[in-house]
């Protein structure tokens, strides 16, 4: 196994991840950046990242540092019990270092594996002990050493922390979207309300009643039907104004008791 790269080198590469993440929050970069440092640092031959991408809580996501990496686990993903699936559901770290042994295993992996070149496998699983995010695998002809191992560990604990990262940034966009539609909805309908209010000399929540009324008749949503109303493509008549319920007045002294035949 080639020498591992120590002390700036590896204080050089977690900076430019942090760089990275810093600069474009794009995710996958960042994950494939980390697996070419794996290379260089650990001396594999060979990293991909497999994680659960998106808002969906399954292992789709790929990042690779080359092409027999990403292949190799874009097809492991087809297996119910591949290398990075089972890594991910034990959250502990797997070493083989006789890949052919393991068709029973992981046949399609070992098998793919196998041609392209690789006899060693060291899978690295990350994030949280509930709901783990993914696993980082080292692929090469020799397994690491401890050094090796606890670079990789490191490693894949920056990949845990950058998706977490990307996880938030993606909830707070989600948020901001939804604050500044609820916005924009409301302000479109106190237009709309005015409007109605103006044209028909009623107070706003009466012209408000009314237009949520007919939103609700002709099945639209409040916002739309209130931007009907702004753009003149809609029209809602003034509704008839609600005549007090008369009492039957109270008997007074004064009424003349009726007579019974």
């Amino acid at each position: 196994m080639p020498a591992l790269a120590g002390g700036p080198d590896v204080a050089a590469a977690f900076a430019e991840l942090a760089e990275t993440l810093a600069d474009e929050l794009d995710i996958e970069k960042y994950l494939a950046v980390l697996c070419r440092h794996c290379v260089r640092l650990v001396g594999a031959e060979s990293a991909a990242i497999v994680y659960a991408a998106g808002h969906r809580a399954d292992l789709s996501g790929v990042a690779a540092s080359d092409h027999r990496g990403r292949d190799l686990a874009h097809g492991s993903l087809s297996e119910a019990n591949g290398p990075w699936r089972e890594a991910v559901r034990s959250g502990q770290l797997i070493t083989v270092a006789d890949l052919p042994g393991q068709r029973r295993r992981w046949p399609l992996f070992t098998a793919m594996a196998v041609r392209a070149g690789f006899t060693t496998i060291t899978l690295v699983p990350f994030g949280p002990q509930a709901g783990r995010a993914g696993a980082l695998a080292l692929l090469g002809r020799t397994e690491p050493d401890v050094p090796g191992t606890r670079l990789a560990l490191a490693l894949a604990d920056a990949a845990a922390a950058g998706l977490a990262l990307s996880a938030e940034l993606r909830r707070q966009e989600t948020a901001i979207t939804q604050l500044q539609s609820a916005l924009a909805s409301r302000v479109v309908i106190e237009q709309a309300k005015g409007i109605l209010a103006e044209r028909w000399k009623v107070t706003p929540d009466e012209a408000f009643s009314s237009l949520r009324r007919q939103a609700r008749t002709n099945q639209q949503a409040l916002a739309h039907f209130a931007r009907a109303i702004i753009t003149g493509t809609a029209d809602l008549a003034r509704p008839d104004p609600v005549q007090p319920t008369r009492r039957p007045a109270a008997a007074s002294d004064n009424d003349e008791p009726l007579l019974s035949s």
